[in-house]
This record gives C-alpha cells, structure tokens and sequence, in this order.
C-alpha cells in the first residue's frame, strides 16, 4: 500500500480513539455535573447567626476566620482536548487519504490500473482517482522511432540472409505505436513497455526483413552495371506489409524505412570486382565504337585525298592549331605544304657566299 495511505489509517485510529476518549470524557462529565446537582438540592440550608462575633478583652472586633476558595480543575477540559485531537486527526486522514488515491495519467501515455497484482481496468491520460491499494502502471501511448543503424548508439543494424547464402546488415527505421485499447491486453501479456519494443516489435522486424531479403541477390545486375534485384523502397514496402500482417491490432506500425544494406566482405568484393569487370567491358566496347568509327574517318578521308591533295593540307593546318593550342612544340623545318621546307638559322654560322 502507498505510504499516505498507511499514514491515513494510523491518523484515523488516532481520531477513533480520541473520539472515544471525548465521548466518554463527556459522559462522565454530564454523570458527574448531574451527581453535583442532585447533592446540592439534598444539602440543609445553613441560616446565618444573628449572634455579635466574640470581642476580644482589648474591645477590637475580630475578623472570623473564613476558609479560603480552593480552585478545582475544569471536568470539562481532557474530554474537550480529545475532540480537538479526534477533529484534527480525522481531516488529516481525509487528506491524505485523498491523495493517496489520486493519480495523473501522462499525455499520450495509457494508465495500466491493477489490483494485487491483478489487471483490473484501463486508465486514459488525465486526473483520476483510484482506490489506494491499486496501482497504476503507465504504458507509452505515443509515436515511437527506432533506428537499427551501424554503428548507432543503442541498436546496431539487423543481420539477414540474402541469396547465395551470404549475409547482409540491413539499416532500418521503423515508426510504430501501441493502440490504447490493447494497452491493457499487452500489459497482461509482456508486463512492461521495453518488453512490448524487444518481444513484439523488434523480433517481428526481424523475421520481416529475413523474408523480404532471402532472395536478394546482389550480383545480379544487368549489361550496363544496374542492379535487377528490387529497390530498397520497395523491399521497405514489403516488410512493412509482413510486419504488419504479423504484429496484428495491437500494434499499428506507421512505416519502415531501409536506407542502406552493409554486405558482408565476401559479398561487397564480389559485387566490386564484378563492377569492374563491367565498367571494362564497357571500355571495349566503346574502344570498339571508336575503332570502327576511325575507320570510316580515314576511309573517308582517303577518298577526298584521291580527289584534292588539299584535304591533307587542311588537316596538317588542323593539327598544328590543336598542337598550339595545347602548347605542344612544332618540329623545326615542319611544314604542312608539300615540297615546302623552312630555313634553319643556326646561330654564329655565317651563310656561303658565292
């Protein structure tokens, strides 16, 4: 039980006791003042004297002596002390009484209401009063996110089996929520929120990403390097409709989401090597497209030779203005004209004079 509730009842023993005390305190009272009065009314009547007081030989009249009055407790004050004690006792308890059965359900959180152990109802978020030997556990209401990424700092990616027997880490987000009404069904059956994400949503998450990548196949690929194996959006579809299927109404899985896939050493060198190979077979091809292109080039060229000698002219000049261009050192005495030669000037060589 809650502790103001045992402090509740300790001051509602407190406030019966003094209540009693305060009853019978008064009842006592009430015989004792009507026993006073009864002894009073049978009591004689004393007449005063009308005898002179004796007088001393001196002739001074003396004063008699009187008994003086001795104060007497008030009968009434211990029954009076009780109530006030059995008064303040019994409003403390009434309070404490009160906020030990009082309780506050958070937002978006669903209030999980037992009695000894027992489930006994469902609690919205909000003020609510329960008896105080219940207790009231809460179960998170609201969206959660988890992220299965390598290398995150709570959960690290999924492992699967993809085709050819290898293995694959998969990164994967998955938003998801308990529905409030079966709040209560899964308080009875995992006890515990954490217990809900590990023993439901989680192996479930696995078990739909192992069905969804069995048949994976990263090698597969077409001519041009592109893989034939479904996207990764659509596999997150997929898995979001087996978890779904899976989990059942207890749980409302909003999405899934698969980034990225981290394949095993083995795996990630075969996909690279096979890469490679593509991107040189690509290579000659295109060699070969260049080749057969180059040829028609210089058959073409041949042809126009055959007809004006100049088309090897307007090349070489071509050539020169590409070699320029690039920076490149024209050979001395080079010359695009045929027969045509440049001078050498060497210097310190004086010419031949005839």
């Amino acid at each position: 039980m809650p502790g103001l509730f045992v402090f509740s009842l300790v001051l509602l023993v407190v406030a019966a006791v003094a209540g009693a005390v305060w009853f019978v305190g008064r009842r006592r009272v009430a015989a004792r003042v009507a026993a006073g009065a009864a002894a009073d009314v049978g009591a004689p009547v004393v007449e005063p004297s009308d005898e002179p007081d004796d007088e001393p030989a001196s002739g001074r009249r003396t004063k008699s002596k009187r008994p003086s009055a001795v104060r007497t407790p008030d009968p009434q004050a211990g029954p009076r002390t009780a109530g006030w004690v059995a008064v303040g006792a019994a409003t403390f308890a009434v309070v404490f009484a009160f906020f030990s059965a009082a309780t506050i359900v958070s937002t978006k959180n669903v209030g999980i209401e037992t009695s000894f152990g027992r489930p006994v109802g469902s609690l919205s978020n909000g003020f609510h009063l329960v008896p105080p030997w219940n207790k009231v556990t809460e179960m998170d209401a609201a969206i959660q996110t988890d992220n299965h990424v390598k290398g995150g700092s709570h959960v690290g990616c999924i492992t699967v089996r993809i085709a050819h027997q290898a293995t694959a880490c998969v990164d994967t987000s998955i938003r998801w929520r308990i529905e409030e009404p079966a709040a209560d069904a899964l308080f009875r059956d995992y006890r515990d929120f954490d217990n809900v994400r590990d023993s439901l949503v989680t192996r479930d998450l696995n078990a739909a990403l192992n069905a969804a990548f069995e048949d994976y196949d990263p090698l597969a690929i077409d001519k041009d390097g592109n893989s034939t194996s479904p996207g990764l959006e659509s596999q997150s579809e997929a898995v979001l409709n087996t978890i779904r299927g899976q989990i059942g109404d207890e749980i409302n899985v909003l999405s899934v989401i698969i980034p990225v896939v981290h394949y095993d050493d083995n795996t990630q060198s075969k996909v690279n090597a096979l890469l490679a190979q593509v991107a040189q077979t690509r290579i000659a091809e295109q060699s070969v497209i260049t080749a057969q292109q180059q040829a028609l080039a210089n058959q073409t060229l041949a042809q126009s030779v055959s007809k004006d000698p100049n088309v090897l002219v307007s090349k070489c000049i071509d050539l020169l203005g590409e070699m320029v261009s690039k920076g490149q050192s024209i050979p001395i005495g080079f010359s695009c004209w045929p027969g045509g030669a440049s001078s050498v000037v060497v210097p310190g060589v004086s010419t031949p004079t005839k």
